[in-house]
């Protein structure tokens, strides 16, 4: 799905795939990596968790609407 991907979508994939692992692992073993690295309640965590919630958007977006530069 992602192999053909212009680079602003594979960008955007692997930012949700790595937001979603996180998830994961705070839902399996209770533990946030994104605070652990980087330290829970900074400005860069925050930073972190809008751009994996902005790239949840731009994947809902692309169930609705086909990315001008992906589109062959």
């Amino acid at each position: 799905m992602l192999k053909q991907a212009c680079v602003l979508c594979k960008i955007v994939g692997a930012i949700a795939i790595i937001g979603a692992l996180n998830w994961g692992l705070i839902g399996v073993l209770q533990v946030n990596l994104v605070e652990q690295i980087f330290g829970a309640g900074t400005a860069l965590t925050r930073i972190i968790y809008a751009l994996v919630g902005l790239s949840g958007f731009a994947l809902l977006a692309s169930y609705f609407v086909v990315c001008p530069y992906c589109k062959k």
